[in-house]
């Protein structure tokens, strides 16, 4: 199939690098694939590189109204870590995977099947975007490469692994775990983990966006890397599949310049280096 390349547009209503869904329909009706990018003047002020030695990282796009897009401070701690950055979207995502050496998937709010969940349910209505992560998360899986997922892209890929989530943590914790709060609550981080060698064993504070969250009750294939206070898995992974999850939103400290929080980031190509 022919493949489009096209380039995002910053749009400060959304503070977002963004892609309209009529071009990408405009595209994929013709049965073509958009390969979708920044352009390179934005790369290079968001401190990024444009070395063709340096290594290519996908990154699945999220949503605004009319639009997909990758958030400013995504885009600024991706840029950061010296990677080259080619943006997927929920339509031909195997096909723009080709050639990727790494995946990573953000946060958003989207609907995922009962069965990933351990306490209630609700009806479950098929869409584009869980079908994407869910198929993202295949492709990489399949083809070994290291996965970087924050929130909602974290949780995705813990369910893809079994393990069951809280689809409402309020219910079982007194902490509030989906704030605007910039210190939302301490985490714990445990010993012998990829976080570790970042921040060492200690507790840190975090933002925290999510209504969702790990149960830490039943056993699961990936190992525990951080916890709240409430006990609430809060990073998690394995060295062993290169696999790294976050809970919490560490791109939001990592833009204004925090250097433990973009090490989260650049945790990607280090894995990729080591492949």
């Amino acid at each position: 199939m022919d493949i489009i390349k096209i380039y995002a547009e910053y749009m400060p209503q959304f503070n977002a690098y963004c892609v309209s869904d009529k071009k990408i329909k405009e595209i994929t009706s013709q049965e073509k694939i958009p390969e979708i990018y920044l352009k390179d003047q934005d790369i290079l002020d968001l401190g990024g590189t444009k070395s063709s030695n340096a290594p290519l990282v996908g990154f699945l796009m999220g949503r605004e109204t009319g639009y997909f897009s990758i958030d400013y401070n995504y885009a600024k701690s991706i840029m950061n870590s010296q990677v080259r950055l080619r943006l997927l979207t929920y339509e031909y995502t195997p096909q723009q995977m080709s050639g990727i050496k790494g995946l990573i998937l953000p946060g958003g709010a989207f609907s995922s099947p009962d069965r990933f969940y351990a306490d209630g349910q609700e009806e479950y209505v098929p869409n584009d975007r869980y079908l994407a992560y869910r198929l993202a998360i295949s492709v990489a899986s399949e083809k070994r490469l290291p996965m970087l997922g924050i929130c909602a892209g974290a949780q995705m890929i813990a369910a893809f692994f079994e393990i069951h989530l809280y689809r409402d943590i309020s219910k079982h914790t007194n902490i509030i775990h989906k704030t605007a709060e910039r210190n939302a609550h301490s985490v714990t981080i445990l010993p012998k983990n990829p976080l570790t060698k970042i921040f060492g064993q200690k507790k840190i504070v975090t933002n925290s966006r999510h209504k969702e969250g790990l149960n830490p009750d039943i056993p699961f294939e990936l190992e525990i890397y951080a916890i709240a206070e409430d006990g609430i898995p809060e990073a998690w992974g394995s060295k062993t599949k290169k696999i790294l999850c976050i809970q919490w939103h560490p791109e939001d400290f990592a833009a204004e310049g925090n250097k433990e929080m973009q090490e989260i980031y650049n945790w990607l190509p280090k894995q990729i280096a080591n492949m």
